[in-house]
């Protein structure tokens, strides 16, 4: 009787949660798709390809397993990604197609050559090889452990090369990919084979894809498949010493030798610079200049700074007008007076967010370049690639569209759009209108083939050049009676009153854009350090004869096979199970950890049970958690745990529900409210106790935050939450309350940062001695209201790129504190006694393998004049060994 209070709030509390989106699932024969209703006709033509592609794979890699791989089709992103998952193995594709083009333009079909990529690491990863042939009984989990201890470079590289090779275009076959490590070549710079095993804080960010496609390309055509396979199932066999041996043994040559000469084979001779670098070449990247009436305005990054918008002298010297969090170069367009610019956000309270698949919009803002005061033009829109007519009067933006993209013009007044170009199948991206917004350049992009539309007011779209499979990027205004573009990077001029095409400018980083101002060319070209403004008189451009590449054939499937489908319900499945003792009373007692996660991950069990030997009883510790829309319920259960001081077993079972109540995202700040009720039931062999809290939670946070930004940006956070603890006789009820409010503010514009904290409590049984501590230090005083306050300089050390044992360190900081507290006791306010210091100082490590970060630290705090002294190591932020 006592427990149905309890058992009767916590299904209130599950009741609250949402229904999840209308999900579906459609089968083939090696498939089982995954989506959502909006998106019935994109499963549809993913399940048409979806078989072949994966007979092809599973030959090529020889992959056996006869399970139908989940695949999770997403189509509420603003952004192109796709990843492979484990616990449970999976594959999430994004439907919105990347505006950058990073697979290169001549991937035909954005679904086709992601759906290559992601299966390829399905079958590469999920293979039963080494050891986990002999232990599929602990779950497919079983298949993961050996990725921990895997580069990066070897989990990407046979990624890429399969989309080069089993896909059209790919980034193999892309001419920015490759000046990525031919100007690192060329300039002395490039990182080394460790160093290619993690995604470091310097240019280029996607070295691991490089390293790997560098790796496994020169192996393969040099040694074949069977040598890739057989170098993985060597080291799934024993994965602690790295790659290197097995390469040696299958080979004859250790890794790093094959890296040699897989560069040697791919350096290149580059003629000497044209132009002159605008601005000195540091690291970062600095995007094309426009003329304003504020004079020659350019958006940079760089990992010291982040984004930037600078005004630029004539002599290349340069002044900061402000912070702005852009999406690269492309993301904002000038006018005379007035830039447009796009700006992605998440809303995280859609009913349809998933942590893996969030809901994600991109908006257009308008900004006042003499103000700096910016106005939000749409709302929940899906906008990239925004134009500017000089004049300021006339806008467009290309707009998703599915995995293509449509052309609308943008109403500034309000918002409202209006299509002027869509068509099945066809992308219109990277658009540039003239001066006084009478016509607008456009490209087409159409089954790996890319076109140069023009379009002028009131009259049929012209097209000037294509369709061709050369990549034609970068289309912008030379003056009303030319358009610059660029042709596989290099620069091309349209001279629209003659209809004659001419290649005027080459570099050996290529030209990835470029503007005449005056007498002067400003164009950007790759450097090891990124894209990089560099200048040339008009006078010294050249005037080549311009020949294009005939359009790659495409196969274009009109009637789709038709695939039933039904309701998808998001289980939980099996993932993992591994022996796990745990310590009590410090004796070692037998157990077991598990892992169970459904496939959306709106849902995860995980835990650990055994069996205590003193107490003759079961022991467990269990978390379930369900994510729905936002929202997020947590259970706890803790059975049977030895409490060493009552020298007793303590139960404990509670339920966290998370509710946003309030979310906003813009370029300058983000904003958060969120409820969070909860309740606990703790129980021991002498008495039962029932809590129930409520708290509330805001915070506001800086937009912008840079590489360097170590301790994260500024922010304010609080949070206000009261407790209500009774015996379940409910003859007596005791009130706990908690204020938290926590200031981070950046000192002037560097990346150090102060933070200050004030937290108070008050109880109406007293006894807050052991709450509020300082540091790890046990508090010398006690009564029925206690107050903590706190500060702190965080600076960090500096951005790293050091090899480590399957990754690498990436950044550290050091955070120097201290904090002291009051009592109120009977309307008395009594100090502490002591202010207590101390130090950490924070490693951010890079694991290769799953890329992902974590951040041991050791502390050291003092209790002043108490002559107390403690050392504490931990993982991201829990504490492993205190003395």
């Amino acid at each position: 009787m006592k427990y149905r209070l309890p058992a009767l709030l916590l299904l209130i509390l599950f009741c609250l949660l949402p229904l999840s989106a209308s999900w579906q699932q459609m089968e083939t024969e090696h498939t089982r798709i995954i989506f959502e209703q909006q998106d019935l006709e994109h499963a549809r033509h993913l399940a048409s390809f979806a078989d072949e592609v994966y007979e092809e794979l599973a030959l090529f890699l020889s992959y056996t397993e006869k399970a139908k791989v989940p695949v999770i089709l997403s189509g509420r992103t603003a952004w192109a990604n796709g990843y492979y998952t484990t616990f449970p193995n999976a594959v999430y594709l994004y439907l919105t197609s990347p505006e950058d083009r990073f697979l290169g333009s001549r991937a035909s079909d954005w679904l086709y050559s992601l759906f290559v990529h992601e299966l390829t690491h399905y079958l590469h990863l999920g293979s039963y090889v080494g050891p986990a042939k002999y232990l599929r009984f602990l779950g497919p989990g079983v298949t993961s452990l050996s990725t921990v201890f895997m580069p990066g470079w070897w989990i990407e590289g046979i990624t890429t090369y399969a989309e080069t090779e089993f896909a059209d275009g790919g980034r193999g076959d892309d001419a920015s990919f490759a000046l990525t490590y031919q100007r690192s070549l060329e300039e002395g710079n490039l990182w080394s084979l460790s160093q290619g095993a993690y995604n470091g804080p310097f240019t280029p960010s996607s070295r691991i894809y490089i390293t790997g496609y560098l790796m496994v390309e020169h192996l393969i055509r040099t040694y074949g498949i069977e040598s890739f396979l057989e170098i993985n199932r060597r080291f799934a066999a024993f994965p602690f010493f790295g790659l290197s041996p097995a390469f040696k043994r299958v080979t004859g040559y250790s890794a790093k030798d094959i890296f040699t000469f897989a560069l040697e084979e791919n350096r290149r001779a580059f003629a000497a610079l044209v132009g002159s670098p605008v601005v000195p070449q540091t690291e970062g990247s600095s995007y094309l200049l426009s003329p304003t009436s504020r004079g020659l305005l350019g958006y940079a990054t760089s990992p010291g700074s982040g984004g930037v918008l600078y005004r630029y002298a004539e002599d290349g010297e340069r002044t900061h007008l402000m912070d702005l969090s852009l999406d690269g170069g492309q993301s904002i367009s000038f006018a005379s007076e007035t830039a447009l610019f796009s700006f992605l956000w998440v809303d995280s309270t859609h009913p349809s967010y998933l942590a893996k698949a969030p809901v994600g919009y991109s908006d257009l803002y308008l900004l006042d370049l003499n103000t700096l005061d910016m106005v939000k033009v749409t709302d929940r829109q899906h906008l990239v690639h925004p134009s500017i007519s000089g004049d300021g009067k006339r806008a467009v933006a290309s707009r998703i569209n599915g995995p293509f993209y449509e052309l609308v013009e943008v109403d500034l007044s309000d918002g409202t759009l209006t299509v002027l170009a869509s068509k099945e199948g066809v992308s219109y991206l990277e658009s540039a209108l003239n001066t006084d917004g009478s016509a607008l350049a456009v490209l087409a992009l159409e089954g790996g083939n890319s076109s140069l539309v023009l379009m002028r007011s009131e009259e049929e779209p012209t097209l000037l050049v294509g369709p061709t499979s050369d990549e034609l990027r970068s289309p912008i205004w030379d003056g009303e009676d030319a358009i610059l573009f660029c042709k596989e990077l290099s620069l091309h001029r349209y001279d629209l009153t003659t209809g004659i095409i001419t290649q005027v400018l080459s570099e050996p980083g290529g030209v990835h854009a470029a503007r005449r101002i005056a007498e002067t060319l400003y164009y950007e070209s790759y450097t090891s350090t990124g894209l990089k403004l560099f200048a040339v008189p008009v006078s010294r451009l050249g005037s080549e004869d311009a020949a294009f590449s005939d359009p790659q054939a495409r196969t274009i499937l009109t009637d789709l096979p038709i695939f039933s489908y039904k309701p998808y319900a998001d289980h939980l499945k099996w993932n993992l199970i591994l022996p796990f003792p745990f310590v009590e009373n410090n004796r070692f007692q037998p157990g077991v950890w598990f892992h169970t996660t459904s496939l959306l991950h709106t849902q995860s069990l995980v835990g650990s049970v055994g069996w205590s030997f003193r107490s003759k009883l079961p022991v467990a510790n269990l978390t379930y958690q369900h994510l729905v829309g936002g929202k997020a319920l947590q259970i706890n259960a803790l059975l049977n745990q030895y409490h060493p001081l009552k020298k007793t077993e303590e139960n404990r079972v509670s339920a966290t529900l998370g509710v946003p109540l309030y979310l906003t995202s813009t370029p300058r700040y983000g904003m958060r409210v969120a409820m969070q009720p909860s309740l606990a039931l703790y129980w021991d062999s002498q008495e039962a106790v029932g809590a129930a809290t409520l708290s509330l939670a805001s915070s506001i946070q800086e937009s912008m935050q840079r590489s360097l930004d170590f301790f994260g940006p500024s922010y304010l956070a609080s949070s206000v939450g009261i407790q209500a603890q009774t015996l379940l006789e409910f003859d007596q009820v005791h009130l706990l309350t908690l204020l938290s409010n926590t200031a981070q503010v950046r000192l002037a514009h560097t990346s150090a940062m102060l933070r200050m904290g004030v937290d108070i409590m008050t109880s109406s049984m007293g006894q807050l001695s052991d709450k509020l501590p300082l540091f790890s230090f046990a508090p010398l005083g006690d009564g029925q209201a206690k107050l903590r306050a706190s500060l702190a300089l965080r600076m960090p050390l500096g951005l790293h790129d050091i090899p480590v044992a399957y990754g690498g360190l990436t950044g550290s900081g050091l955070e120097v504190s201290a904090m002291s507290a009051w009592y109120l006791e009977g309307g008395d306010l009594s100090w502490e006694g002591a202010w207590a210091v101390g130090a950490t100082l924070t490693g951010n490590f890079v694991l290769g393998g799953p890329q992902v970060s974590f951040r041991p630290f050791v502390s050291t705090s003092y209790l002043v004049g108490k002559d107390a002294f403690s050392v504490s190591i931990g993982l991201d932020g829990q504490s492993f060994l205190s003395f």
